[in-house]
């Protein structure tokens, strides 16, 4: 039986993982529905925009291990067993990938919430920094695999 999207195997090299990780999915379908709440520059933000912005936050965060799992299971019964660990690891990496790339690509809507503002062009602050996001983005990327040995034990890949 195929699958939605590619599992994570242990032979898999570092690139190869880090790609299966980020969940495509749940990121095209952010980009496209955010694309609906585009508010120009220096202007007032709806304040239904941030509600319509939350609730999308918090269906596409919940969504993601979910959809993700669902994309990656399959195979016997039999097999199911060994795989579950490992898609569950899968499916929780997905989810924080999504949470951090949210924060590090950042939106409007997003640092209006976070810096309680109303307008487009709100400063940042203590609670939205694109600089810590992008550090956080880029730590997290390169302690995947370390979280995935510990967690897993896997190993080094022969290749």
């Amino acid at each position: 039986m195929a699958s939605f999207r590619p599992a994570v195997k242990e032979s898999d090299g570092y690139v190869q993982k880090i790609s299966k990780y980020i969940p495509v999915e749940i990121i095209a379908g952010y980009t496209a529905l955010t694309g609906y709440l585009t508010i120009g520059a220096n202007m007032e933000i709806p304040s239904h925009y941030k509600t319509y912005y939350i609730i999308l936050l918090i269906v596409l965060i919940v969504m993601t291990p979910v959809w993700t799992y669902f994309a990656v299971i399959d195979g016997q019964a039999a097999e199911l067993d060994k795989q579950k660990k490992r898609v569950f690891f899968q499916a929780a990496i997905a989810m924080l990938s999504f949470i951090i790339w949210v924060y590090a690509i950042g939106n409007v809507l997003l640092k209006a919430i976070l810096c309680h503002c109303n307008n487009t062009a709100c400063a940042d602050c203590s609670s939205y920094s694109p600089v810590l996001g992008s550090i956080i983005l880029v730590l997290f990327t390169l302690m995947t695999p370390l979280f995935e040995r510990i967690i897993l034990g896997t190993k080094l890949p022969d290749n």
